[in-house]
C-alpha cells in the first residue's frame, strides 16, 4: 500500500513538472507585443481563469516555488514579470527561474524563510534596483508621502509559523524597521487619475491595515476607455479582471488605502 501511494505521489508531482514546462514553453512561443507591457499584458492575459491558491510558497527547507497553474496576487505579479523577462532573453526555464529568484529573494539568494521578500515595498525596492520596473507614484500629482511603521508580521508572530524562531523573528523584525524608514509615496484612492496609468503597469494597492504595507497587486488592462486590474482574486478565487473599473474596486474595499504604479523597463 506504501508503494503504491509513494508512486501515485511521484506520478502526481511528474505530471506537475510537465504542465508546469508545457505552460512555460506555450508562453516562450507567443508573438510579442508592441511594448514590452504588451506581452506582459498578453501573458498576463492567458492565465485568466486559472485557480487562486495562497500559501503556495510555503515550504520547509526555504527553496524556489515556480508554480504556474494557481497563484495569489503577488506570485501572479512575479510569475508574470518572470516570463517577460524570459520571453524577450534566453527563453529558457532555467532563466525564468533565475528571475524568479532575483525577484522573490532578497540580494536574489535563497537563505531560510527570512531571505523571502514578505512584504511588497521590499519587493518594489529590489525590482527598482534591478532595473525591472520603475515607481512613477511620486512623479504623479496628488501622490503623497506614506509614512508608516511597517510590523505586521512581527505583531502577528502566531500567524508566520517560522516566526517560532527567535532569530527569523529579530531578522524580520530588522527589516521592518528598514522599510519603515523608506522614503514612500502613494497616490489615495479618492486621489486617482486613469489618464497617469498606462495599460501594462504593475499596481500595488496600499493598506489601511496597522503595520501593513501593502494588500494586494495586480496589472492595469485598459477596457471600455477604463482601467482595470488584472488580478488573482482571492474573492472569486481565480485569475480575472476586475468586474468595475480600478477606482471603483478601490473604493468598495475599505482596507485598499491607494495605489503605487510601478512601470516596466523596456
Amino acid at each position: 500500500m506504501k508503494s503504491l501511494n509513494l508512486t501515485f505521489i511521484l506520478l502526481l508531482i511528474s505530471l506537475l513538472a510537465s504542465s508546469q514546462q508545457s505552460t512555460f514553453e506555450q508562453t516562450m512561443k507567443r508573438p510579442l507585443g508592441q511594448s514590452k507591457a504588451k506581452t506582459m499584458i498578453a501573458i498576463a492575459q492567458s492565465f485568466v481563469g486559472q485557480p487562486y491558491q495562497a500559501h503556495t510558497l510555503e515550504r520547509q527547507p526555504e527553496g524556489l516555488v515556480c508554480n504556474l497553474t494557481a497563484f495569489d496576487c503577488y506570485t501572479f505579479v512575479e510569475s508574470v514579470l518572470a516570463l517577460t523577462e524570459s520571453r524577450y532573453g534566453s527563453k529558457t526555464y532555467l532563466e525564468y527561474q533565475k528571475t524568479l529568484q532575483k525577484l522573490r529573494y532578497r540580494s536574489g539568494q535563497i537563505d531560510g524563510y527570512q531571505s523571502r521578500l514578505h512584504y511588497f515595498g521590499e519587493w518594489i525596492v529590489q525590482a527598482q534596483k534591478n532595473n525591472f520596473i520603475q515607481d512613477i507614484t511620486s512623479q504623479i500629482p496628488d501622490s503623497k508621502p506614506l509614512d508608516k511603521q511597517i510590523n505586521f508580521m512581527t505583531k502577528h508572530r502566531k500567524l508566520y509559523e517560522p516566526l517560532v524562531n527567535d532569530l527569523v523573528f529579530e531578522y524580520i523584525a530588522q527589516t521592518e524597521k528598514k522599510l519603515s524608514k523608506l522614503t514612500k509615496y502613494h497616490l489615495p484612492k479618492n486621489k486617482i487619475n486613469e489618464k497617469y496609468i498606462n495599460e501594462g503597469d504593475i499596481i500595488g494597492i496600499t493598506s489601511t491595515v496597522k503595520g501593513l504595507d501593502f494588500n494586494h497587486e495586480g496589472f492595469a488592462v485598459k477596457q471600455h476607455g477604463r482601467i482595470y486590474l488584472l488580478h488573482a482574486s482571492s474573492e472569486f478565487k481565480q485569475i480575472m479582471i476586475s468586474k468595475e473599473p480600478l477606482t471603483d474596486y478601490l473604493n468598495k474595499i475599505k482596507k485598499h488605502g491607494g495605489i503605487v504604479v510601478l512601470r516596466l523597463v523596456s
